[in-house]
């Protein structure tokens, strides 16, 4: 991003506050805990994740909201069976406010839909950029967390959703092609946005063993080319009761919560919230700038 254009996002973003300065008080008593999840690769079972984390996370007592950021591509309407009338697109054309393109999904989970087949919404305009993310900053008092679906890979859009994130958790499955694409997703964040916290999620796997040789592989040659950590956030198994749900279009948790992915999910969810949990009673006092803020005011790349 140029600089004339990071200062301009960056005027922006003042003039937002100084109109709405009260607003801006009452947001950042309540720290919205923005969740990322994102892959290297495309078929990992990114959305899935997605989909049945924020299931767990509800079921907890938690508001969710869950926005499909896959912009062009979006299927967490299909794979919920949701039907939505308006979606992101009309929010970027001004016919439509944020308010308006939600849809109630399953357990009380809130859906952001996105449209798929709109090849416009892959790579947005820095006009439409600062738009869609000025009216998803009006939800933010909403909600205890926004969980984000990224598209896969390393387009400019799933960087920006990615880097400035509360928590960016990476998905990779034992497949050499996914660890490969996720280490080049990290290294791409590292190296050109200097982000240098990052959760790694196995999916699909047969055993603990094998969910834990997928961190260590990618564990290790992120320490030794980058000289970084990477925190083990847990695994999913590969579950056929997975793909029943898919088909149904429903979440596995809900048609199967006894299954031994859904296991899994609740434990991720439990680990999560117990994460931010601490991280709020460490930082509660805490002034630092908004995920808004932070994603408006996107770092130039290096």
């Amino acid at each position: 991003m140029p600089t004339d254009q990071a200062s301009t996002l960056r005027r922006m973003v003042n003039q937002q506050k100084s109109s709405s300065t009260k607003g801006t008080r009452k947001r950042r008593k309540q720290k919205v805990r923005v969740i990322t999840i994102t892959s290297g690769k495309g078929g990992v079972g990114k959305t899935n994740i997605a989909i049945n984390l924020a299931y767990a996370l509800s079921t907890m007592g938690k508001k969710v909201f869950l926005f499909d950021a896959d912009l062009g591509l979006a299927n967490i309407d299909v794979l919920l069976n949701l039907t939505p009338r308006y979606t992101v697109e009309h929010v970027l054309s001004g016919k439509k406010n944020i308010d308006d393109i939600i849809v109630s999904g399953p357990n009380n989970i809130q859906i952001l839909p996105s449209s798929s087949g709109v090849s416009d919404l892959a790579e947005l305009s820095r006009e439409n950029q600062v738009t869609l993310f000025r009216k998803l900053s009006q939800i933010d008092q909403q909600i205890d967390y926004l969980i984000i679906d990224t598209g896969a890979g390393i387009a400019s859009n799933v960087l920006r959703f990615t880097a400035t994130a509360d928590e960016i958790f990476l998905v990779a499955t034992p497949e050499p092609t996914s660890m490969t694409d996720t280490y080049s997703m990290i290294k791409v964040l590292a190296s050109k946005y200097n982000v240098r916290k990052f959760n790694l999620i196995a999916n699909a796997v047969e055993s603990k063993t094998e969910a834990y040789t997928v961190y260590q592989r990618l564990q290790k040659v992120a320490y030794d080319f980058l000289q970084m950590e990477l925190h083990y956030a847990g695994f999913i198994f590969k579950d056929p009761m997975l793909v029943k749900a898919v088909k149904r279009q429903k979440p596995l948790l809900e048609l199967y919560p006894r299954a031994q992915a859904s296991k899994c999910f609740f434990s991720l969810a439990k680990r999560i919230d117990t994460h931010f949990g601490s991280m709020i009673r460490l930082h509660e006092n805490d002034t630092e700038t908004s995920f808004w803020d932070r994603f408006l005011q996107w770092k130039k790349s290096k």
